[in-house]
């Protein structure tokens, strides 16, 4: 296209065909003409038959000329034509004045194509950065692109190319009017000094304009892939990336041999620009996904890892404890049987004497009938001693081990529970100097395993029963209930006896510690209970006490809402 002037200034004749009879523009061309070709030609020659709102051009300037010679000066918007057959937009400034005793009209063309061209430009940025300000997918982006630039020029075809991360090979961006067969073929080709437009501009960094693809050299190997579509020019600029490097490429694509005006190189300007910004952020965003992911995985290796050790751990503890309580129930099995072996050892051995004397015919004195049968009894009762006691050692096991599998969830009566796991406890011991005062509400109704909460209560007042009133006349066991802080049931079993010291508070939930060694205690009884409460009963078990003061029990439950208001009651 020949180069058109933006603003330029003609002296017209003050008659109706307003023949131009000169120029202030110097020797630049006007619309694509010389100076003196324009002489004598009457402006509507300049102009399309007709303006883009249906008026005729020369109407329309016969008109314009008759107020001017009114009005002395006009402006107004109007379209000229270039030589080459397009139409521009301009701003029309007319002056009627004087020269040589004969009126003629200095008229001002101004090109307000590129202006207008440049605002047009400005706002696809503003559309661009915001999609991609937004998150907008690359694809999307680089289409909305192509569309914008496509619009502003008749017969364009424009593609956005990616330069693949190894740096040698093409991959497809955008191209919505290309043909998809073109696109296709394009897609993994690799870049090179004479690798058409877009391959060369990216490996040489350059700008590259090519206005025949039928003659170029840089074509050879891909005018065959090209004319068969009818393109005939390409037009390609680098893509860069934020830190400098090429990206990808920008290229205009027509059907006929031509070369790029200012407008179409500022464009594609402009669109290489807003590229690689889109593709810059979207290799950022892949990067920080990619890294995202990898750091993701190896948060879940390391998880994993460390569960798997956290199961070690608790393993190699589980086996501990349990070798721990193996020993003591060993400990404690093997006291009370080894007893009861002993005497019937005992038993044994004097039963074959006296199985001898009688065979031999030895007699027997009646005092020896005496001592023997003193011997029966006392061996007999230790042997029912020891085995009642191992048998009392076996039950509290099942009380651990038995857990769940038996257990019958249900609604209760919590005061009736308690007043159940006295009475068991009463018919074990001899507690006639202990009395129990259970202040509980009546109806206060609990949903869980009545059956364990009872074991739990029973092991409480049984140890109260038995360290709590030594050396003393009796004592007093009280059972009451409230909210704790955190809406949960707090369940109190307090006693007014000799209380505990703090070695034995801090030692009393531990398997097989008693204070009565070898006076019957196992010393499991709070150990089930505290193994219990915050087992199967979802809740926990603490002692408070302090030496001559008593001890408290709280056991904290589960709460549900009718319990809370009958304990509000």
């Amino acid at each position: 296209m020949d180069d058109v002037t933006h603003v330029a200034i003609l002296l017209v004749k003050a008659t109706p065909e307003l023949p131009i009879v000169g120029t202030a523009s110097g020797r630049a061309k006007v619309l694509g003409y010389d100076p003196l070709a324009l002489r004598g030609m009457p402006l509507a020659l300049l102009c399309p038959l007709r303006q883009p709102d249906g008026r005729a051009t020369g109407e329309t300037l016969a008109g314009v000329l008759t107020q001017l010679q009114h009005v002395g000066s006009l402006s107004l918007p109007w379209t000229f034509q270039t030589r080459a057959g397009e139409s521009r937009p301009h701003e029309l400034h007319l002056t009627l004045t004087e020269r040589d005793g004969e009126p003629q009209v200095a008229v001002c063309l101004v090109d307000v194509s590129r202006m207008q061209f440049a605002e047009v430009l400005n706002l696809a940025k503003n559309e661009l950065l915001e999609m991609v300000a937004s998150g907008q997918p690359l694809t999307p982006v680089l289409t909305r692109l192509t569309a914008l630039i496509e619009s502003q020029f008749e017969g364009l075809y424009c593609t956005v190319l990616l330069l693949d991360l190894d740096g040698r090979h093409v991959r497809v961006g955008a191209g919505p009017r290309m043909p998809a067969e073109y696109m296709q073929a394009l897609d993994g080709a690799e870049i090179g000094p004479t690798a058409g437009s877009c391959g060369t501009a990216m490996f040489d960094d350059r700008l590259v304009i090519v206005d025949n693809i039928a003659t170029h050299p840089l074509w050879t190997a891909y005018r065959d892939l090209a004319l068969p579509y009818g393109f005939k020019a390409c037009w390609s600029a680098p893509i860069h990336a934020a830190n400098g490097g090429v990206i990808g490429s920008f290229a205009m694509y027509y059907r006929e041999v031509r070369r790029p005006s200012p407008e179409e190189l500022s464009a594609m300007s402009t669109a290489s620009h807003l590229a690689g910004i889109a593709i810059d952020q979207a290799r950022r965003d892949e990067e920080r996904r990619r890294a995202a992911q990898w750091l993701e995985e190896q948060v879940q290796a390391r998880t994993a890892e460390l569960l798997a050790t956290q199961d070690e751990l608790v393993n190699s503890r589980k086996l501990a404890a349990l070798g721990q309580l193996l020993a003591g129930i060993a400990h404690e099995m093997n006291t009370p049987l080894g007893n009861a072996l002993l005497s019937a050892s005992a038993l044994r051995a004097g039963s074959a004497g006296f199985a001898e004397r009688m065979a031999d015919g030895t007699p027997l004195k009646r005092q020896e009938l005496v001592d023997w049968v003193a011997q029966a009894r006392a061996g007999t009762e230790l042997v029912e001693q020891n085995v009642d006691r191992a048998l009392r050692l076996v039950n509290r096991f099942k009380q651990l081990t038995e857990g769940s599998d038996r257990a019958v969830r249900s609604r209760f009566d919590l005061r009736q529970a308690v007043l159940q796991a006295w009475a068991r406890v009463q018919a074990r011991l001899s507690v006639e100097r202990v009395r129990l005062a259970c202040e509980l509400p009546e109806g206060l109704m609990l949903d869980g395993y009545p059956e364990v909460l009872q074991q739990v209560l029973e092991q409480l007042l049984e140890n109260a029963c038995l360290h709590a009133f030594r050396g003393s006349e009796g004592g007093r066991i009280s059972v009451r209930a409230h909210r704790s802080g955190d809406g949960r049931l707090m369940l109190e079993v307090r006693d007014d006896g000799v209380g505990m010291p703090a070695g034995d508070l801090a030692r009393a939930f531990e398997p097989f510690f008693t204070t009565t060694f070898g006076q019957g205690g196992s010393g499991l009884g709070l150990f089930v209970a505290h193994s219990l409460a915050s087992g199967m009963l979802g809740g926990s078990l603490q002692l408070d006490s302090q030496p001559g003061e008593g001890t408290v029990a709280r056991l904290e439950l589960p709460l549900p809402g009718e319990a809370s208001l009958a304990l509000a009651a």
